[in-house]
């Protein structure tokens, strides 16, 4: 047997019309093979107390009462006690406001008048299964954010242990060439453990704050070129936008091969100089632009950067294009990518 039907269902009325409780009681006693016990408050205040004290496991509430009005009733009950269902009671005139106290989080209402002892007990009933299928569904998104983030945590740590070996290796290399292809490779694989880092860390685990990830991707690729901030200024210009890992491990990638590469190329023998990294969001146009800048001694006239044959470029083409974007070189001062994308829907 269901064990709500085996012990009273403790129900609190919160009503301050005693003729309508008295009615609702007299429903809930005709109900056939159930048990209720109800308790009522004619006040807000008194039916707070009331799921305060705890025995409480369903509420049936007016919304318009003698110390409180409107959804304001329902907001107060529900952060009383937020694990009690909550079934609306209202007027004819009142179930726009009944609707919106449905999607503020009560489980069910019933317009007073127009229920019976029958419908009233299915939507109490309903009101206990629905909260309880919902606490369920809580639980298991919990168990599943917390695997997500070990999975986030574990890749990060595994990319983190293959850049280190990489390191390790690169300590038995002499050849330059070589050397700098591997230190290449490792910065790619700390930008991609970056993007599962932040994601650990981040609240919302399927989106990622870029600007924040801008910051530390370019600070780390500064340290990992042993570059003095006072010959080689950063200047960063990205506000808070928060994309999904699919759109910025690509960002991020294309920021390391085009920061990578002013560090390397741009200013030689010590030369002073500013890289600047912006994002411009056109609300209208509903597109992202990504510049990447430096001060630097900038490419030869003669260089096609689209037909290239370093790696790094070529991936930065690769991703631009994957992710449906434009890219343009201005060398009027320096160099500059212009790099533009359709914002991502989710």
């Amino acid at each position: 047997m269901n064990e709500m039907e085996d012990k009273p269902i403790k129900v609190l009325l919160v009503e301050d019309n005693p003729g309508d409780a008295r009615l609702i009681r007299e429903m809930i006693s005709e109900v056939r093979g159930a048990l209720f016990d109800l308790k009522w408050a004619d006040k807000l205040s008194t039916g707070l107390e009331q799921l305060a004290a705890g025995e409480v496991e369903v509420l049936l509430l007016d919304l318009l009462l003698p110390d409180s009005q409107g959804i304001n009733t329902f907001a107060r009950a529900h952060a009383q006690a937020p694990e009690i269902p909550i079934v609306v009671l209202t007027g004819l005139d009142d179930e726009t406001l009944a609707v919106k106290a449905i999607r503020e989080g009560a489980q069910d209402y019933l317009v007073k008048g127009q229920f019976d002892s029958n419908s009233l007990n299915r939507s109490i009933r309903h009101a206990i299964e629905r909260k309880c299928a919902e606490k369920q569904i809580k639980a298991s998104l919990r168990e599943k954010e917390i695997l997500l983030r070990e999975i986030h945590h574990r890749v990060k740590n595994n990319l983190q242990i293959i850049s280190s070996l990489l390191y390790l290796q690169s300590k038995h290399i002499k050849d330059a060439v070589a050397l700098d292809m591997f230190r290449d490779s490792q910065n790619r694989i700390k930008s991609m453990a970056l993007i599962h880092d932040k994601l650990y860390q981040f609240k919302d685990l399927g989106k990622i704050d870029i600007a924040e990830y801008i910051r530390a991707l370019a600070t780390d690729l500064f340290h990992s070129y042993g570059v003095e901030p006072d010959g080689v200024k950063l200047k960063i210009d990205v506000h808070e936008v928060l994309l999904g890992v699919d759109t910025a491990l690509p960002w991020g990638l294309i920021i390391n091969e085009l920061v990578s590469n002013s560090l390397k190329h741009a200013f030689p023998d010590g030369k002073e100089g500013t890289i600047r990294i912006e994002l411009l969001r056109s609300v209208n146009e509903h597109t992202f632009i990504l510049i990447v800048s430096d001060t630097g001694i900038g490419f030869p006239k003669d260089f096609d950067f689209r037909n290239t044959g370093t790696l790094g470029l070529q991936l930065v083409i690769t991703l631009v294009e994957q992710l449906n974007g434009t890219i343009e070189l201005d060398r009027s001062r320096g160099t500059e990518f212009k790099i533009t994308f359709a914002e991502p829907w989710c």
